[in-house]
């Protein structure tokens, strides 16, 4: 599965095992808990803890997480 990550810094997109919508909202929630804005940790605690690798090609992500306002989005084709 694919999700998008959205910052202002530039979007990354992710890749791991397929989780349901609110697994995806608690893994993002968690994550912005232990963020230090210090080290700007985010998609590094992200990966190491839910195991999600960067993609490096296109790809349509199923789920969007837009951290400038911390809001999770359901993408529907």
């Amino acid at each position: 599965m694919v999700i998008e990550i959205e910052c202002f810094k530039g979007d990354t997109l992710l890749y791991g095992k397929k989780i349901s919508f609110g697994e995806f909202r608690h893994q993002m929630k968690t994550v912005e808990n232990l963020y230090d804005p210090t080290e700007d940790n985010f998609l590094v605690l992200l990966c190491r803890r839910y195991r999600w690798n960067v993609l490096e090609e296109q790809a349509e992500p199923q789920y969007v997480y837009d951290r400038d306002i911390k809001k999770c989005i359901l993408k529907k084709y």
